[in-house]
């Protein structure tokens, strides 16, 4: 017979990808989680994961069952959330990048913990990459990130789309033929933006002649400002911070000029956290403003 930690535990497994973190995510120690998995493949006379170097690769078996846990242990949850009236309450580990907690999400966020004060939320700031890597091995409960790629362990609610522009220090208009004598400037080089940012020179079919990255919008639009660089970044940033005396703002092509931004969490969660978070996020209100 299969039980609810047996569930939990290979669907761990097969999200985190190896057992030390699935241990981790668990609060177990790592043998725990491999005797577990020992004696539930005993159980049921089939291979969930085999060994391939040091990692852990799941078997059909074990992509079938992780899928059907993702479907119970949220329906668990849901259940016991309507007997017990549960109240969004306890840590909420939430992820969003720079400039989106320093401008859109600070109202949203002050917000929900004025309404669910029994709330303790629990702030991570790092690019959208890391934020998703950390929701896939339940590092984090839920993230704002950039939209990417579907994955079928997640749930992605769109939010807004976030216009993207170029700044240039001010009063000056970089000619196209001046374009690979500059630097650019990037909000880390791992990113959408700095995609977004190399896909735009091609487009205007060179290259800059450097990269620096540095690690706020604040950095880069003081130093654009001051004239290192040129730089692509959110347009909302500039508007909440009134930069437009600091810097020239030019737009980019229609096709460059937007990126997704979603509501990210994995798929079996549906806790009155992130319901709660949901509900915040999805307003009437914070949607129109997030319009201009």
């Amino acid at each position: 017979m299969i039980d609810l930690d047996d569930l939990r535990t290979v669907l761990a497994v097969v999200e985190t990808g190896g057992v030390i973190k699935a241990a981790q995510s668990l609060h177990r120690v790592p043998s725990a989680v491999s005797m577990r998995l020992q004696n539930l493949e005993n159980r049921l006379s089939v291979t969930l994961f085999e060994k391939r170097g040091r990692q852990l690769s799941p078997t059909s078996h074990a992509l079938a069952l992780a899928e059907d846990a993702r479907k119970i242990l949220s329906l668990v949850r849901e259940t016991e959330s309507k007997i017990t009236n549960e109240e969004p309450h306890g840590v909420l580990r939430f992820g969003a990048t720079d400039h989106l907690v320093g401008t859109r999400l600070s109202r949203p966020i002050s917000k929900l913990l004025k309404h669910y004060p029994k709330i303790d939320l629990s702030l991570k700031v790092a690019p959208s990459e890391r934020i998703k890597e950390a929701i896939l091995c339940r590092e984090l409960d839920a993230g704002v990130v950039l939209h990417s790629k579907g994955d079928g362990r997640l749930t992605s609610i769109p939010l807004f789309r976030e216009k993207l522009v170029v700044i240039t220090p001010k009063n000056r208009f970089v000619l196209k033929e001046e374009l690979s004598t500059q630097t650019a400037l990037v909000f880390h080089t791992t990113g959408q933006y700095y995609s977004r940012c190399l896909e735009w020179f091609d487009y205007m079919g060179t290259m800059p002649a450097r990269i620096i990255e540095l690690q706020s919008y604040s950095a880069i639009v003081g130093s654009v400002a001051g004239g290192l660089g040129l730089a692509i970044v959110p347009f909302y940033w500039l508007e909440e911070f009134n930069c437009f005396d600091m810097v020239s703002v030019h737009p980019l092509p229609k096709s460059l000029a937007f990126v997704q931004v979603d509501l990210m969490y994995l798929r079996a969660e549906n806790s009155p956290n992130i319901k709660a978070l949901k509900e915040v996020l999805l307003q009437k209100s914070f949607k129109q403003e997030w319009l201009r």
